[in-house]
């Protein structure tokens, strides 16, 4: 199998799942008590869209808890880039169908604590199967803070198949563990 095969049966599968909002909320849960997210003071958090573990309720806490939040945004040349949200952030819709700050003011990478990784499913070392577009794994190749995939059970797989160029996350969160 490669790597469009399994991205083709993971999206399949995630648009099968059923009680997708009773499992996001138990994964909000887990990745909400966990020791790495309660020291964090940055956090950069994905729009959740198309199927996602649902992050909205992370924002939230985020807002509650004072902690900075920062969103990726996708640039020219395959590049992505950090940008802070506040309340009154506008969020405009990227020709990836996911919703990015309007704004282009870059935030440092090197002051993020924490980066939640959008996938469609991990492997158990937790190397992520994600979009295609390697934004994620260009911008985490000189991050040197903590990274947590948020990642339906039912969407672990054996490998991914990760080349070279892949980067792994720190931890995968699901309903039932989380993985490091």
């Amino acid at each position: 199998m490669n790597k469009e095969v399994l991205r083709k049966e993971l999206r399949e599968k995630r648009n099968l799942l059923c009680e997708k909002d009773i499992k996001s909320q138990k994964i909000t849960g887990r990745l909400l008590a966990s020791e790495v997210f309660q020291n964090a003071e940055v956090v950069m958090l994905y729009r959740s869209a198309k199927g996602e573990v649902d992050t909205d309720a992370i924002w939230e806490a985020c807002k509650k808890a004072g902690k900075v939040c920062v969103f990726p945004k996708c640039v020219a040349d395959g590049e992505m880039i950090a940008v802070m949200a506040e309340e009154e952030t506008d969020f405009i819709k990227s020709s990836f169908g996911i919703m990015e700050p309007a704004s282009d003011r870059v935030f440092p990478k090197e002051l993020i604590d924490l980066i939640v990784v959008p996938a469609l499913g991990y492997d158990q070392h937790n190397f992520r199967m994600g979009y295609g577009g390697g934004y994620y794994d260009r911008y985490l190749e000189d991050f040197y803070g903590i990274t947590m995939g948020l990642c339906y059970q039912e969407l672990l797989v054996e490998t991914v198949y990760p080349g070279v160029w892949d980067v792994p996350v720190n931890f995968v969160i699901t309903e039932c563990d989380i993985f490091s």
